[in-house]
């Protein structure tokens, strides 16, 4: 009876080490990733282009962007993705979950250094430099006084018409005026703007008849109605209604 006590003291001894163990390996996302939220930047070899320049940006939520643009002849290869990351057991491989490419895998060198991995998540052979690297500041857009184009309307991406106008916003910091385009008429009106609150007053819209792009052009000026507030993820804009449901998706656009 005392040996089969014992056994068992020692075997729960030995699972509340375990337990206790994969708990310390476990630890929070900050402590391997550093202060979040983060961005790194690099820029990556590319096979048929100069480069590829990166901007990753992880958010304390598990939430990243993801800005890419391919260097060259052509640089209008420009793409930006919004999805999930999580780091693995051993807090070494940081998964990014979310782009049309499937999953990306990235070796946590550091806490300021991600190295790129290929799509099976293993180690890239090559002698060339897949490493982006943490800024000194996180870097991000503003909301006022950007150019922001729409890409998602709910849940739906935003298809333009062949012969549909951009749809984008533009907040004018200075006097509180929005103006902007539906994807066929120009818009322009007020905003209120109060912490992470969000409002638009009454929106005036040219009357240039719209065709394919009018079914666009009513759920936009619908979602801005309903806006009561926002959220900035570097270079994403969303926009929320007061129960916290998403009406829409911006992307920045330089246009310099």
């Amino acid at each position: 009876m005392k040996r089969m006590f014992l056994f068992a003291y020692f075997l729960l001894t030995a699972v509340f080490l375990v337990g206790c163990a994969a708990l310390e390996r476990s630890g929070k996302p900050e402590e391997a990733l550093g202060e979040l939220p983060a961005s790194f930047r690099g820029q990556l070899p590319c096979a048929d282009c100069t480069g590829i320049r990166y901007h990753l940006s992880l958010f304390p939520d598990g939430v990243y962007t993801l800005a890419t643009a391919y260097l060259g002849p052509d640089e209008r290869r420009r793409f930006h993705e919004r999805g999930e990351w999580s780091l693995d057991g051993d807090r070494q491989t940081l998964t990014l979950v979310g782009g049309d490419q499937g999953p990306r895998f990235w070796r946590l060198r550091d806490a300021d250094t991600l190295e790129l991995l290929d799509l099976e998540g293993r180690e890239i052979d090559s002698a060339l430099d897949y490493r982006l690297r943490r800024t000194e500041a996180f870097v991000t857009e503003t909301l006022e006084d950007t150019y922001w184009k729409l890409v998602q309307l709910g849940d739906t991406p935003v298809a333009l018409p062949a012969d549909g106008r951009e749809p984008h916003l533009v907040l004018h910091g200075e006097d509180n005026r929005v103006a902007g385009s539906t994807g066929c008429n120009r818009l322009a009106g007020a905003y209120l703007l109060r912490g992470d609150a969000l409002r638009f007053g009454t929106l005036a819209a040219t009357r240039m008849a719209c065709g394919d792009a009018a079914p666009l052009e009513s759920r936009f000026l619908a979602a801005l109605e309903a806006t009561a507030g926002y959220r900035v993820l570097a270079d994403h804009l969303e926009l929320y209604d007061a129960r916290g449901q998403l009406l829409a998706r911006f992307v920045v656009r330089h246009l310099t």
